[in-house]
């Protein structure tokens, strides 16, 4: 291999480590969650996510399209995008929790602090018990994303690279 890069045909080389992506889940906040339809249509949506015990997590109605789909065909992934060009891609299994499940109690809390600075003010002001309350019911399930294989970018590496301050094989420094 070059010094330098020449060009962009395999770009396999500029992963991300281990532990820089587990750094950049439990910061990240939101991500695509992507299922596939009845037809074999791929289609997703952003979730605020929360990533915890190797897996992540996020919430909605039992009666959304995704929650069926992900019951019948739990093959899916999820897309998360950070600074730098740095994307974390994982191939995942689903597992749908029903309404009344043992994670509701970290859960709710763990996405009512994440979410709740950025909601209006009454919302803010009702407090942590007050936003979960809004999530407890007997309509909400928690959907568990088991990755079970990982294709991460970092983009600073590729720049890195072009700049001849780091090749492929040689140790990384984060910045």
């Amino acid at each position: 291999m070059t010094e330098r890069l020449e060009d962009f045909e395999d770009v396999s080389v500029y992963t991300i480590d281990d532990e820089r992506r587990d750094t950049l889940l439990t910061r990240g906040r939101e991500a695509a969650v992507v299922w596939s339809t009845r037809d074999g249509w791929p289609i997703g949506v952003m979730h605020i996510y929360i990533w915890r015990h190797g897996c992540f997590w996020v919430t909605c109605t039992k009666q959304r399209k995704r929650v069926s789909a992900l019951r019948k065909r739990p093959q899916s992934s999820v897309i998360a995008a950070f600074e730098d060009e740095q994307t974390v891609t994982a191939k995942t299994l689903a597992t749908v929790h029903e309404p009344g499940n043992e994670h509701e109690g970290w859960f709710f809390r763990a996405l009512a602090e994440r979410g709740l600075p950025e909601q209006p003010e009454a919302v803010r002001n009702a407090g942590t018990e007050g936003f979960v309350a809004r999530l407890e019911g007997e309509n909400r399930v928690i959907i568990q994303f088991e990755p079970v294989k990982w294709i991460t970018f970092d983009g600073r590496r590729v720049k890195a690279h072009a700049s001849g301050l780091w090749k492929p094989g040689d140790p990384w420094i984060e910045p």
